[in-house]
């Protein structure tokens, strides 16, 4: 097996998009062990690239060591706070640059994925990745890019989105309406406003859905 794809990618690119994808669609559950030599053998290809991506996932919170071996990491309702707020901290001021530095076309493009129908959970978690890293792309900043897109793997939205009551996907799309209208107007202190108010509207959803017995949790500050 080679090293690398004739596009240029890495084997262990290609075995860190899949093994990402099954951990943030559910389709690995959070304390489930990843076996090098089960996933080389799925994949076809050797334990080195498999390893180089364990090493990644752990880099992006994804998984952790338990007993010399990685399991996929299930954060505890304290961590998830600590997860948003550093994205409340960042989708912010995200929203803000786009609002600013995007370019008529983006702001066209934002605007319309702003628009688009949510009410089927099973295509939101897909159409809230596109809004989200279309702001990200158009606020031009690559190390703000990179952070934010490190702290929104974990939150699972394609998991939870299935859990999402009607009125749950029809708030959210509200939001991102009303976000898309901001930026694309330019309207930098509402933009920033707004991309905050959706990541505590979404961290009091995953909490609701995924630990309905945890006290309730807010953002602080």
């Amino acid at each position: 097996m080679e090293d690398s794809d004739r596009s240029g990618g890495t084997r262990a690119d290609e075995v860190h998009r899949i093994l990402r994808y099954e951990i943030t669609h559910g389709i690995l559950k959070a304390g489930n062990a990843l076996i090098e030599d089960e996933i080389a053998t799925r994949l076809g290809v050797s334990r080195t690239p498999v390893r180089d991506s364990m090493q990644r996932l752990n880099a992006e919170g994804l998984i952790e060591s338990r007993r010399r071996r990685w399991v996929v990491k299930d954060h505890t309702p304290e961590e998830l706070v600590e997860i948003y707020q550093v994205r409340a901290a960042l989708e912010s001021y995200g929203a803000r640059l786009a609002a600013v530095e995007a370019t008529p076309e983006e702001r066209r493009v934002i605007l319309e994925l702003g628009e688009q129908d949510q009410t089927d959970p099973r295509t939101r978690a897909t159409i809230n990745e596109q809004f989200h890293a279309q702001i990200l792309r158009s606020a031009h900043n690559r190390r703000l890019e990179s952070a934010l897109n490190q702290h929104m793997l974990v939150h699972f939205d394609a998991q939870v989105a299935m859990l999402y009551s009607s009125a749950d996907l029809e708030r959210s799309a509200a939001q991102h309406a009303a976000l898309g209208k901001a930026i694309a107007s330019g309207d930098v202190e509402l933009a920033g406003k707004l991309a905050r108010e959706h990541v505590e509207y979404s961290l009091g959803l995953l909490i609701e859905k995924t630990v309905p017995a945890a006290p309730r949790l807010q953002l602080r500050g």
